[in-house]
């Protein structure tokens, strides 16, 4: 089994510098074939440019949703870019993060 890559700070940064990056990375893992609906299943989906919080609407039950629901992020009020960080810090970590640098 080969070790996972693992990216300097800087890299990080590169890859993921703002909400959009951030929002993008955890779309394609989580959807890697197109969105489908978190509450009936449908792939039939159509994207809403203007609904910022909820960019998803399914055609079958007609419900609005983001990458966030369904997620431990969905009560979140911290942006996904933050919550990147966060994960990325605790991945590589040696000996873990301590809850104070964590909250800055």
């Amino acid at each position: 089994m080969s070790k996972p890559e693992t990216i300097s700070f800087y890299e990080f940064f590169q890859r993921f510098p703002d909400e959009e990056a951030a929002r993008l990375f955890f779309e394609n893992k989580r959807w890697p074939n197109g969105a489908e609906c978190p509450h009936c299943g449908s792939s039939e989906v159509s994207e809403c440019k203007n609904h910022i919080p909820m960019p998803y609407r399914c055609k079958s039950c007609r419900k609005h949703f983001s990458v966030r629901v369904g997620m431990v992020l969905a009560e979140s009020r911290l942006p996904l870019h933050k919550w990147l960080m966060a994960i990325y810090m605790m991945t590589t970590a040696r000996k873990g993060i301590p809850s104070t640098q964590m909250a800055r």
